[in-house]
């Protein structure tokens, strides 16, 4: 099996297209010989994702005090986009 496909091919062999993607190929979809598209499997479980446990509770939240800027943000703002 190729690693691109046209859409009328994958549209007649699909069960054929994912069952080579449930085993961990990827295939390019193209139009008119063109890549339109990506036919991956998903992963199970995402390697660069952890979650991290929270060192306070969040009600230590509560005592965190906003910012005083001493400027205008939105005259910096709108002097920026004229800027642009």
């Amino acid at each position: 099996m190729n690693n691109s496909v046209s859409v009328a091919r994958l549209k007649s062999k699909l069960s054929e297209y994912l069952s080579a993607a449930r085993k961990g190929k990827e295939i390019i979809v193209t139009s008119h010989r063109h890549p339109i598209a990506r036919l991956a499997p998903i992963e199970k479980t995402p390697t660069d994702l952890k979650i991290i446990p929270a060192k306070k509770p969040v009600s230590s939240l509560k005592k965190v005090k906003g910012l005083n800027l001493k400027v205008d943000l939105v005259t910096d703002l709108l002097a920026d986009r004229r800027r642009r």
